[in-house]
């Protein structure tokens, strides 16, 4: 077990899928002491007890990220348990609803600007107070390619994680003052296991294997970055977007 988040509390929303659940275990392994929510308990519980197993602290924590009550509730607990928050990662989202713009609902649009853009800044609003106390603290938002550029199929997706890319940079202007370092990663196609369907082959057509930088990243690697936004060697990188995908989604 590396040390390099040993002593650190950090908060994992959507702690339960592909991206979320690797950085928890990322985290863990590198000392820190986690705290993975997500609306079922069901589903958080064995990733919990497998980060317990490793010999780290891990606590599962239900919590609907779009209602401000309950994320307020999260940090209170995580607060009460583990006595601060150190950081905070909003990793809770989704692509919602696959509609063209002229067929898509208000309540949709609502909906997904709830869970992927709003839910950011309560999170970071709650756990704001603490960290300007300790003055310290780390807030690491999971955006989307999707945010970066033309996103047809998903037009409110999209404009929800390019509101997460902008709310990031604002936050980092707000609260640099205070010590607290907010940065986005926006990873394209992760070959999690919810899109295996959609995966490239890993061989051409040739039979040899597609280069590595030009196949999906693992969600291992987006927890790597995570890791590193989250430890010193990050102290002086705030505001900044960091993209993780496959050359060939650069067109």
């Amino acid at each position: 077990m590396s040390d390099t988040l040993s002593g650190k509390v950090a908060i994992i929303t959507g702690g339960a899928g592909g991206i979320g659940s690797r950085i928890a275990k990322a985290y863990a392994a590198a000392g820190a002491k986690v705290v993975i929510a997500s609306r079922k308990l069901e589903k958080l519980e064995p990733i919990a007890e497998e980060i317990r197993a490793t010999g780290a602290e891990a606590m599962a924590i239900a919590t609907d990220v779009t209602v401000p009550e309950q994320v307020n509730d999260m940090v209170a607990k995580t607060v009460a348990h583990f006595g601060r928050v150190d950081i905070m990662v909003n990793n809770a989202g989704g692509a919602m609803f696959l509609r063209s713009p002229e067929a898509l609902k208000p309540h949709e649009w609502d909906a997904a600007m709830a869970l992927n853009l709003t839910s950011v800044f309560l999170c970071s609003q709650a756990v704001s107070a603490g960290m300007m106390e300790q003055q310290g603290g780390r807030i690491i938002n999971i955006s989307s390619v999707a945010g970066m550029r033309m996103s047809p199929a998903f037009v409110h997706y999209g404009a929800a994680k390019a509101g997460v890319i902008n709310l990031t940079k604002g936050l980092a202007a707000c609260w640099g003052e205070h010590g607290i370092n907010v940065n986005v990663i926006a990873p394209g196609l992760t070959a999690t296991e919810g899109v295996a369907n959609w995966l490239p082959n890993r061989t051409k057509e040739d039979g040899t294997p597609v280069p590595a930088l030009e196949f999906p990243p693992d969600p291992e690697h987006v927890a790597d970055l995570a890791v590193f936004l989250a430890s010193e060697a990050s102290a002086r990188i705030s505001g900044e977007l960091f993209p993780i995908r496959a050359l060939t989604e650069l067109a």
